[in-house]
């Protein structure tokens, strides 16, 4: 926004601060006229956050400001912009124009003067501005859990022995190949436990060695993957043997796994300058006869029973900055996984009721 502000004849200094929401404050200057800039990637209320801000831009700065700019990721109906731009200049006296999904598009694709912010800032061929990036990205994750269900690791192949979990961190720019990364470029990959070292270099990614080997190298029950692309691969079998009946229990630490996972994903992103969106997928594969494991000192569900499916795929998780709450990010798709097999959400979440508000704290330590 600081670039297409400055295009547009602004002079423009970021402040250099950032909000809880991973937003960016600037301020900008049109001769005489002084202005304040604030984006959010907020996925809540962003009308609520677009008042906020104005009222922090009137009456916490010690200047006056003419302009009001606030920026916001969501694409909500033109109409509704328009109606918010109208409230916040008539509540604080101040011309205000918010930018959007659509309007910051229309900026970019509109002008082909603009293509190189676009490869620049968004990592996105500007050749392909209108594809649907989230039906993209879809389509990438169901490419890899295929191969992932054909016991393919990305160099090999993997033990089937029951039950497996799967976890993948897509970028945006995952589907797409302008970028000139090279593995010698590429960060350790991520982790689902301190158990996760070694790495192997192979032509387009790094991996994890195997936890466990048996007839051959490249055969493999665990291992965690980044590619040049950009997205990162974990699996993990490690999981309670199967009992007489033909069941089995995966282990309880699940969500400990699949947290340290994501978060040395984002981790290994920030070091090799990936930027968001991420997507986050977890799938369970052969879980039908599978239940998750608890501890002796806790008290099990009412009904507790098994996954009752042979796949089992958890609700897309979006994440919009690499500084994100990663426990409280997934806990809705860590519930979701618990609630398969009798519970009312994961047993790693403290609930703390206040008032009309829930506040959830993380409950056990490993990030």
């Amino acid at each position: 926004m600081s670039d297409i502000l400055k295009r547009e004849g602004y002079e423009v200094d970021p402040t250099g601060t950032s909000g809880p929401d991973g937003g960016r404050e600037a301020i900008f200057t049109d001769g005489d006229r002084t202005g304040i800039l604030h984006c959010s990637v907020q996925k809540d209320d962003w009308v609520e956050k677009a008042h906020d801000d104005a009222r922090k831009a009137v009456e916490n700065f010690d200047q006056e400001f003419d302009l009001f700019t606030f920026v916001t990721t969501q694409d909500p109906a033109g109409v509704m912009r328009d109606r918010v731009e109208e409230e916040l200049a008539s509540e604080w006296n101040i011309q205000t124009k918010v930018w959007d999904y659509e309007r910051i598009r229309n900026e970019l694709v509109g002008d082909s003067e603009n293509h190189d912010l676009i490869r620049e800032h968004l990592s996105v061929d500007p050749n392909r501005p209108f594809v649907d990036v989230e039906t993209e990205v879809d389509s990438l994750y169901e490419d890899l859990i295929e191969r992932v269900k054909r016991q393919k690791a990305p160099d090999g192949t993997t033990i089937q022995d029951g039950a497996r979990v799967v976890a993948h961190v897509i970028p945006q720019e995952a589907i797409d190949d302008h970028h000139a990364r090279y593995v010698e470029d590429l960060p350790q990959p991520p982790i689902f436990s301190k158990g996760d070292v070694g790495t192997t270099d192979r032509p387009k990614l790094k991996i994890t060695n195997a936890n466990r080997r048996r007839v051959g190298n490249e055969e493999r029950d665990r291992y965690t993957v980044i590619h040049r692309d950009g997205w990162t691969e974990g699996v993990f079998g490690s999981l309670y043997p199967t009992s007489s009946e033909g069941g089995g229990v995966i282990r309880e630490s699940v969500d400990q796994f699949l947290l340290k996972f994501v978060d040395t994903s984002l981790n290994a992103f920030e070091e090799a300058e990936i930027y968001p969106p991420y997507y986050v997928y977890v799938a369970v594969l052969d879980a039908e006869d599978y239940t998750i494991d608890y501890p002796n000192n806790m008290r099990g569900p009412t009904r507790e029973r098994t996954f009752g499916e042979s796949e089992v795929r958890l609700n897309r998780v979006r994440i919009d900055s690499i500084d994100t709450d990663v426990p409280e990010a997934m806990r809705k798709s860590l519930d979701q996984l618990w609630r398969y097999c009798g519970w009312d959400g994961s047993i790693h979440y403290e609930r703390h009721d206040e008032g009309k508000t829930d506040e959830f704290e993380f409950s056990f330590r490993g990030l």
